[in-house]
């Protein structure tokens, strides 16, 4: 290390503590721009100054770099290898050489963060101006392209000089009037102008009848910059005050060095300057107390109190020319779902999603705008919104419930990511009509009946029934029978196996009912009443609790008749002969010489047994038997005639 560098780095860390606040890093997702004179590189000594070169560019840490001076294709290639690259191989790349007259521009460009599109030489009668297209890494459109253009006029202060740099600014000032209204273009350059009021100056800051091309200057400093004391914040050469290696040796007396910007690239929206971001790095009149002092004095005059001595030394070295940098922000990026389900509602539900729209674009970039544009059957929140970059909104999105069916339409969000501008969010969602409890299959009824008859002990059957959801589609919730309860009936009703939930839709629910008919009295009725709840299907919002449905249960306790008497001859006698019937008293014997149909009156006899024989049988008789038990008759069996003519179904 040289004996100049050593004593610098030691006191430079001796003010590290004061220096540091003040330096500059980018913000760490915003595009650093840079233009730097770098003094006819390589020229004889460009190897030499390679070491301060990377102390500056590690220092400034460009994004996008343009350089004036550049002598060969061999000394970009140097510059790019052994300042850009050096100790970071591939992390740069840059735009072929264009060899022009006299020196010529580079460009140096971060491969992690910008895309190289394509350039242009713009003739001038002296030196090209060059025309970088460039679009920030992970951005596909042309709204996310910018350029910058890199320039070295033609120096001198005679009217010739002045001239010519007028016809130099007046080419590129009508290049870019030629571009889109509403480009962002950037302009870093070694202007060689004095005082703002030079007429190359306005030519490309000032308004014509076509500005779209017009550039400005971001931090507005006009006036005479030369050799003025108040204009020592803003100048950019010379470094140095003694002759060595070429260069300028005035001191900090000149804002030759600038970046300019056009007005679009200056709005807040997209691809825009980040404010206060303009920097002559090295120039410390913002913290220097007697900072006019610096007038025509070297960079190391003094305490440097922004850069330290040891990179202002690296400054003085490198070039006479100070680099200038902004920072840019980049144009937000949304994120939000593809789709939005709804799920499946019944009808009168509140369906509400919250879609979550995020600007994934990293801080500094552009805030998102955007708004909503929803879809029949959808709403959606309006207005226009805005969410900083990292950052994410929620909506409430809702659909309309007021009707049945299967929901869907695209959500339109139209907003300022240059690379989707429209977004299209898939909406879809179900919404069922309610369930319709029904004893029955053809209409809507409530209430029925279950009746097991009337039967003596051991022959009651169990009885069955049926709960629909009438009218059932595939829009139609299903039908949640939920509770059943039996009041009435002696305790003596129930469901067989216990009642279980079930969820009805094309196939009803059956149901078993039983009846305990032990120690049922003849001729004793037994009613109750059994009541089904039902409601919509759970877990579906818009359920509500439905109609009730009830059975009203019948049974009556007596004495079964019988239904297998049949009729034998013997000789001249008639028998009747029925299966028994437990538990009854004896049976009733009645007859009808004439009508089949008969109603019976008195009974010509009785008996305990199960056979019966009529002692004086008529050529034509007509017979039918009772069961009795306890006093109570049952009703009448079947029929039978004198020739065994089964009459069971005469009236």
């Amino acid at each position: 290390m040289n004996r100049w560098r050593k004593q610098l780095l030691l006191k430079f860390v001796l003010m590290s503590l004061m220096v540091l606040p003040f330096l500059h890093p980018s913000p760490s997702a915003a595009l650093r721009i840079c233009t730097y004179n770098v003094l006819n590189f390589p020229g004889s000594t460009g190897s030499a100054r390679e070491d301060d070169f990377r102390a500056v560019i590690n220092e400034i840490d460009p994004d996008v770099l343009v350089v004036q001076e550049m002598l060969s294709s061999s000394g970009m290639n140097q510059f790019l290898n052994n300042v850009m690259n050096y100790g970071q191989p591939g992390t740069y790349a840059a735009a072929p050489f264009i060899n022009g007259y006299d020196t010529d521009n580079s460009m140096f460009y971060k491969v992690a963060t910008v895309d190289f599109i394509s350039q242009t030489a713009i003739s001038t009668a002296l030196r090209d101006i060059n025309e970088y297209v460039l679009r920030p890494d992970g951005y596909s459109s042309s709204g996310a392209e910018f350029r910058v253009y890199s320039a070295h006029l033609k120096a001198g202060t005679g009217t010739d000089d002045k001239a010519k740099r007028l016809a130099e600014c007046t080419i590129l000032r009508n290049h870019c009037n030629d571009l889109p209204s509403g480009s962002h273009f950037f302009l870093g350059a070694d202007l060689n102008i004095r005082a703002s009021t030079e007429d190359a100056y306005p030519k490309l800051v000032g308004s014509e009848a076509d500005n779209d091309g017009r550039f400005k200057d971001p931090i507005d400093i006009s006036g005479n910059w030369h050799d003025v004391y108040a204009h020592v914040p803003v100048h950019t050469q010379s470094t140095r005050t003694t002759q060595f290696g070429g260069g300028a040796t005035g001191g900090m007396d000149d804002r030759f060095d600038q970046l300019l910007i056009s007005y679009a690239a200056d709005d807040g929206e997209g691809i825009s300057y980040i404010e206060s971001s303009y920097v002559a790095c090295g120039n410390d009149a913002e913290l220097e107390p007697n900072w006019y002092d610096n007038l025509n004095k070297n960079i190391i005059y003094g305490t440097n109190y922004i850069v330290g001595p040891v990179l202002a030394e690296n400054l003085r070295q490198a070039s006479d020319h100070l680099p200038v940098h902004l920072d840019i922000q980049l144009p937000a990026k949304i994120q939000t779902a593809s789709s939005v389900d709804f799920g499946t509602v019944i009808v009168g539900a509140t369906a509400e999603v919250d879609l979550r729209v995020c600007n994934v674009a990293a801080l500094p970039a552009d805030d998102l705008d955007y708004e909503f544009s929803a879809p029949t059957g959808f709403s959606a929140p309006a207005g226009i919104f805005s969410v900083d970059a990292g950052d994410s909104s929620d909506h409430t999105l809702s659909m309309d419930t007021g009707t049945s069916g299967n929901k869907s339409g695209d959500l339109e969000i139209a907003c300022d990511d240059v690379d989707d501008p429209t977004v299209d969010v898939a909406l879809s969602g179900t919404v069922l009509d309610h369930a319709q409890p029904s004893t029955q299959a053809g209409s809507v009824t409530i209430e029925d009946t279950v009746d097991f008859g009337t039967h003596q002990i051991g022959e009651f059957s169990d009885q069955s029934l049926e709960i629909h959801n009438y009218d059932y589609d595939a829009l139609q919730a299903l039908l949640r029978v939920y509770d059943a309860q039996i009041v009435g009936g002696d305790g003596r009703f129930s469901i067989v196996g216990g009642f279980s939930p079930s969820d009805v839709g094309g196939t009803p629910a059956s149901y078993d009912v039983n009846f305990d008919d032990t120690g049922v009295e003849v001729g004793s009725t037994y009613t109750a009443t059994l009541t089904f709840s039902t409601r919509d299907q759970d877990g579906l919002p818009g359920g509500i609790d439905l109609s009730d449905l009830t059975y009203n249960l019948l049974a009556e306790g007596g004495l079964s008749p019988i239904d297998d008497l049949t009729i034998t001859k013997s000789a001249e006698t008639m028998q009747l002969i029925w299966t028994t019937k437990s538990g009854v008293d004896l049976y009733r014997i009645y007859s009808d010489d004439t009508d089949p149909g008969f109603t019976p009156g008195s009974a010509i006899d009785s008996t305990a047994d199960t056979t019966w024989t009529d002692p004086a049988p008529a050529t034509t008789r007509y017979y039918l038997v009772r069961v009795v038990k306890g006093g109570s008759e049952s009703g009448n069996s079947n029929r039978v005639g004198a020739f065994d003519k089964n009459l069971s179904a005469a009236k």
